[in-house]
């Protein structure tokens, strides 16, 4: 649902990134952290992340992005794959780089 959502929250989340960035001296780029799992982080978080990238398509974006288990016991998210699989796919075509996470590393 996180993706759908944010064609409606995206005008109110483009201006606080725009306040933020006309008080900065010599804005570098983004730094994005964020869950490819499901919910917020992946759904919201691919829809801005391409939204930032059309919107400051000369900055530097970077993720943070935490993968899910690998182990099918350890998820509670049964479209978890899927929502891996549909971030990806948004990571690869509009982050810079992307500093890969594991949610299970001790």
């Amino acid at each position: 649902a996180g993706y759908t959502i944010g064609s409606s929250v995206q005008e109110e989340i483009l201006e606080m990134i725009d306040r933020e960035a006309d008080g900065s001296e010599s804005l570098e780029g983004f730094l994005v952290c964020h869950s490819i799992a499901g919910g917020t982080g992946s759904g919201l978080g691919s829809f801005m992340l391409e939204r930032l990238n059309d919107h400051f398509p000369k900055k530097l974006i970077q993720t943070y992005s935490v993968f899910p288990n690998q182990s099918t016991d350890a998820s509670d998210v049964v479209v978890q794959p899927y929502n891996s699989l549909l971030t990806l796919k948004r990571l690869t075509l509009n982050a810079d780089a992307v500093v890969v996470l594991d949610n299970t590393a001790p």
